[in-house]
């Protein structure tokens, strides 16, 4: 896990504060449904799905440049491409991860709301 961590970079750290605590709002909502609540995991799945944007498209970046950078790499660039396309979807697999686990909460939650 944490190699996994780190080959995402510092945006893993941004998408875990965004996510983990989104994933327990939703554990919350999951117990104890309310509206407010459920605006709350909204608002923190729009968040996440625009840090993970951030993160692989800035892992690419970093990838592109630092093979582009390095003579040697450049003879054959493509396996060193590939394994930075590997690790800079990383951010998206987090994010995926726990806005899965979010909204699966929200969806139990869903069914003990009251009827408005």
């Amino acid at each position: 896990m944490i190699e996994f961590i780190k080959a995402g970079g510092f945006s893993m750290l941004v998408l875990l504060a965004i996510g983990l605590p989104m994933v327990v709002v939703a554990a919350m909502f999951a117990w104890s449904a309310s509206a407010h609540r459920l605006s709350l995991i909204r608002a923190l799945t729009v968040a996440l799905v625009f840090a993970a944007l951030a993160g692989v498209t800035s892992d690419l970046m970093s990838v592109a440049k630092h093979v582009a950078g390095n003579d040697e790499w450049m003879k054959d660039p493509l396996p060193y491409l590939l394994e930075g396309f590997g690790e800079s979807m990383t951010p998206a697999i987090l994010a995926g991860a726990l806005a899965t686990i979010a909204w699966i909460l929200v969806a139990f939650g869903v069914r003990r709301m009251p009827r408005e």
